[in-house]
């Protein structure tokens, strides 16, 4: 048997190497998942050494290197179930990992990669989430369930959080920008727009590596606009967005825009054109058709109520899935249910109503909890809100 010193000597050499093999798993499923890294290493702490690869990617290591590691990825598309092939690709290199030691001679140093090597793969795969943390097995599982675990973007501000802190420590621009981007999303989709007015009041040259990046920052940038009372430039900004990247965009990066081309149409009281507009959503599949279908409702309250009632059941029948911005549907469904009832409808202002609250406690319990009072005021009537320009009455 080896001493203790060279057990331990020999754990600070393949502790590493195991991590990192897992690490790259991610790294190289990255792209066939969806995915942009922006940053892969081992070690939390300081910095003690990075490198900048082509693409904007760094390469670190932190001072603390037995403790883990990590690759960072940002998405160039909506969530998709491809998305499970970046989360197992490092349970993935693990596995081959297996296969090769256990075809090795029997050695002791070969036992301990092995049991070490299954360790790190058994606390990766088995599905647990702890505050901003989450293993392989959770995001998996997520993502099996269309993200219904996960829940939409109000649900991750910890997580992004926590991510802006850790690119910007390591020096990665594109990951920073990403983060800093979400949390500006998060905060437009609160209708809390000037929480956001820092960020977009610059123009980072990062929005411009990536077709899909590009896109996300200049719809929430066009949504901003509209939320500050600028409807118009947002319109133009979008517009001229689109024309820049014609050719380039994807259908999901295509959507985006158009949603925001149809808020900043309907703000402008025109109904009629922010419907054309959603026509090109026609076909689509994911949090962005489900998305399109609330603003499609949002058009229609003034309309008859037939036309009204058909858009509300189409956004019910989606209710229980993700959603990009599940506020805007949760709020708008509140809305239709007090048209549909003026108009008679009972049955499906019942079915919107009780579908608003039930979107609404949802949304409300996965948020932050610093962000939960903008979150109500957001929902209105829909999580309990007394409406505008009305006090609850009671003892005092």
């Amino acid at each position: 048997m080896p001493s203790v010193v060279i057990e331990l000597a020999s754990l600070l050499l393949y502790a590493p190497a195991v991590v990192l093999l897992h690490e790259l798993g991610h790294a190289l499923a990255a792209k066939p998942g969806g995915y942009r890294v922006t940053s892969f290493g081992i070690g939390f702490g300081r910095t003690l050494w990075r490198t900048r690869l082509g693409g904007g990617v760094v390469v670190h290591v932190g001072r603390w290197f037995l403790a883990g590691g990590a690759c960072t990825a940002i998405p160039t598309q909506q969530a998709t179930g491809r998305r499970a092939l970046f989360h197992a690709g490092g349970l993935i290199a693990q596995a081959l990992l297996t296969v090769v030691l256990v075809l090795l001679p029997p050695h002791w140093l070969v036992d301990r990669v092995l049991q070490f090597n299954l360790l790190v793969a058994l606390t990766n795969i088995v599905p647990w989430r702890l505050g901003a943390s989450a293993s392989d097995g959770w995001h998996l599982l997520d993502a099996a369930t269309g993200s219904r675990r996960g829940g939409s973007l109000l649900a991750q501000r910890p997580e992004l959080e926590r991510l802006a802190m850790r690119e910007a420590e390591i020096g990665s621009p594109i990951g920073s920008l990403w983060a800093d981007l979400c949390l500006a999303w998060i905060d437009v989709q609160l209708h809390a727009a000037n929480r956001a007015d820092s960020f977009f009041q610059e123009d980072p040259p990062e929005t411009a590596v990536d077709p899909w990046i590009d896109a996300v920052y200049h719809a929430v940038r066009a949504d901003w606009h509209r939320l500050s009372g600028r409807p118009l430039p947002a319109l133009k900004l979008v517009r001229d967005t689109r024309a820049a990247r014609l050719d380039e965009l994807s259908l999901d990066a295509e959507g985006l825009l158009t949603l925001a081309e149809a808020r900043a149409l309907l703000d402008l009281d025109s109904a009629a054109v922010a419907e054309r507009v959603l026509a090109r959503v026609v076909g689509h599949t994911g949090p962005v058709a489900r998305q399109a279908a609330a603003v499609l409702l949002r058009a229609a309250l003034n309309q008859p109520s037939e036309e009204l009632e058909f858009a509300t059941w189409r956004v019910l029948r989606r209710s229980h899935e993700a959603w990009l911005d599940p506020t805007e549907a949760a709020a708008t469904l509140w809305q239709a249910a007090e048209r549909l009832q003026n108009h008679g409808r009972l049955e499906a202002a019942a079915g919107a109503r009780n579908t608003s609250r039930r979107m609404a406690k949802r949304t409300l319990n996965r948020a932050a909890l610093d962000d939960r009072a903008a979150l109500r005021r957001r929902l209105g009537p829909a999580a309990g809100q007394p409406p505008p320009n009305t006090r609850a009455v009671g003892p005092s």
